[in-house]
C-alpha cells in the first residue's frame, strides 16, 4: 500500500497492546486493515463515520467522538447540522484515515447507513439480530433464516453477516429512494411477523429487561445516523474477531468469533468479498 508522504510518521505508539490475552497490538490493527482496505473500501467511501476509540485496548475505556473539527490533510470531513450545531464526520476515503483512525484508537468501524450525496435515504434496509442471554446465537441463526425465508418470497436479495459480536445483521440493499422511516417499518413489520411465528424466540421489546432469552429485532437501527459495524470491521472483543459476510448456506455452522484479524485475509482470498453483488444491486421495497 502506498501511503500519502509524511502520513507514516504521524503513527504512534504501534507496539501498545490492545489484545492483551492474544498480545495482538496497534500496529497488528493497522496491517490487518491495510490488508483488507480494498475490499471494505467501497463500504466506506463517502460515509460519515462515527469514531469508537479504545485508547489503551479492548480492556481499558472508551468513548465516542462523531465531530472531528481539525483533521489532519488526508482526512475528508463532512460537516452536518444536527440540532443546533454543526458536526464534522469523518469520512474514510482513502487508507490513511483508515489508519489514522487506528491510531487514535479506533478498533471498530462504524459508518452511517447513507452517503454524502443521500444522506436521508439509506443505501440498504439492516436487519440486527441480537440474541439476549440464555437466547445464543443459534437462535439468531434460526430467526435470520426465517427472515431470509421472508425475503425470499418478496423477491428481495439479502445479505447475512455475522456481526463479529453475539448476533447477526442482514443488508437488503434497495434504491436510493426510501426515507429512513420508510425502512425502519419495513424491518418492524417483518419483525412482526417473525415475532407472532415465533413469540418465544424472537422480540422487539424496547426494554432491555423484557428481552431476556429472546432474539431482539431492531428495527430502530434504520434511523438516519446511526452506525453500524461495517463489513470486515474488526470488533472490541477478546480474540479479535471480525463482522464477517457468510453465505446463506454456511450461516448455521458459523459461530460468532468464527473469523479474527488472523483468519479473515486467508479467507477472503478463497471466497473473495461474498457482499460485492450488494454495492450495484438496487431493490425496490414492497408494501407489506
Amino acid at each position: 500500500m502506498i501511503l500519502q508522504t509524511g502520513f507514516k510518521n504521524s503513527l504512534k505508539n504501534l507496539n501498545k497492546i490492545f489484545w492483551p490475552d492474544e498480545g495482538y497490538t496497534k500496529g497488528d490493527l493497522m496491517h490487518y486493515y491495510s490488508g483488507i482496505w480494498p475490499l471494505i473500501k467501497p463500504y466506506l467511501e463517502g460515509r460519515p463515520v462515527s469514531l469508537v476509540r479504545y485508547p489503551e485496548g479492548i480492556t481499558g475505556n472508551f468513548f465516542y467522538q462523531k465531530d472531528v473539527p481539525e483533521p489532519p490533510a488526508w482526512v475528508e470531513t463532512l460537516p452536518i447540522v444536527n440540532r443546533d450545531r454543526i458536526i464534522h464526520y469523518a469520512m474514510i476515503n482513502n487508507p490513511e484515515t483508515l489508519i489514522w483512525s487506528v491510531n487514535l484508537g479506533c478498533i471498530e468501524v462504524h459508518p452511517w447507513l447513507s452517503t454524502r450525496s443521500t444522506l436521508d435515504y439509506p443505501s440498504y434496509v439492516i436487519f440486527d439480530l441480537d440474541p439476549m442471554e440464555p437466547a445464543v446465537f443459534s437462535d439468531a441463526v434460526q430467526i435470520a433464516l426465517s427472515i431470509h425465508a421472508i425475503l425470499n418470497e418478496l423477491h428481495l436479495k439479502s445479505f447475512p453477516k455475522i456481526s463479529g459480536a453475539t448476533g447477526i445483521h442482514i443488508y437488503v440493499p434497495i434504491q436510493n429512494c426510501y426515507r429512513f422511516e420508510q425502512t425502519s417499518d419495513f424491518v418492524k413489520k417483518i419483525g412482526a411477523i417473525i415475532i407472532q411465528a415465533f413469540p418465544e424466540k424472537a422480540t422487539n421489546e424496547r426494554k432491555v429487561s423484557q428481552r431476556s432469552g429472546k432474539v431482539y429485532i431492531d428495527h430502530l437501527q434504520n434511523i438516519r445516523g446511526k452506525t453500524i459495524a461495517a463489513v470486515y470491521s474488526v470488533r472490541p472483543l477478546p480474540g479479535a474477531p471480525v463482522s464477517t459476510p457468510v453465505s446463506w448456506e454456511e450461516l448455521p455452522d458459523c459461530h460468532p468469533a468464527m473469523f479474527s484479524i488472523e483468519s479473515l485475509l486467508k479467507r477472503t482470498e478463497k471466497v473473495g468479498d461474498l457482499f460485492y453483488p450488494l454495492l450495484s444491486m438496487k431493490q425496490e421495497l414492497p408494501k407489506i
